[in-house]
């Protein structure tokens, strides 16, 4: 990770995202300890990109799941305003947070735990599976239980629309141009 956050920093205007990791049955508590002591050592002043923690759909023993466990973590690094937060829309639906139906009480809640300043990127997908279901499979773009409605409130959000959105859906390269040109045509005209 060391490393990686070295090559992402010598490539300029970079974010460096990760999964904040799992307990494996130690509980989240010291999965929180191991993710803050793990940034505590590879954070520095000189750390220069924005370094990431994921929204995670809370399978397992999966640490992220929810607001606070990110806020935790955040609190616990000592560098923690070098830390930033990825919104990936299936993993948070998957997780419990009804995007799709109150996107904008989960920005709220999202806003009072961590707060919006720490957002600086979305992983945009759909979810096979969704709401509370904790199972992190991702769906190609209106072709799962968020739908094309909720994913154009989110593109179109004014609190996120002028965040860097990127596409995690199994896709091929035929697949990925499809779904390009439908979320432009979801996409709101600016005001």
């Amino acid at each position: 990770m060391a490393d990686d956050i070295k090559r992402a920093t010598a490539l300029g205007n970079a974010m460096y995202n990760f999964h904040p990791g799992s307990h494996v049955g130690q509980g989240i508590e010291k999965g929180i300890e191991l993710i803050s002591d793990l940034l505590n050592r590879l954070l520095t002043e000189d750390t220069s990109i924005p370094v990431l923690l994921e929204t995670m759909a809370g399978k397992g023993s999966e640490v992220g799941s929810h607001f606070e466990e990110l806020r935790e973590i955040i609190d616990r690094t000592e560098l923690g305003d070098k830390l930033g937060v990825c919104l990936d829309t299936c993993h948070i639906f998957d997780g419990g947070y009804d995007i799709k139906d109150d996107l904008d009480g989960v920005l709220a809640e999202f806003d009072r735990t961590v707060g919006l300043s720490r957002l600086r990127a979305i992983h945009l997908n759909d979810s096979v599976f969704g709401l509370s279901s904790h199972k992190d499979r991702h769906a190609k773009i209106s072709e799962g239980g968020l739908g094309a409605e909720a994913i154009s409130r989110i593109i179109n959000h004014p609190l996120l629309r002028r965040l860097p959105f990127y596409l995690e859906t199994p896709n091929d390269l035929r697949g990925y141009a499809k779904e390009i040109s439908l979320l432009r045509s979801l996409c709101a005209e600016e005001q």
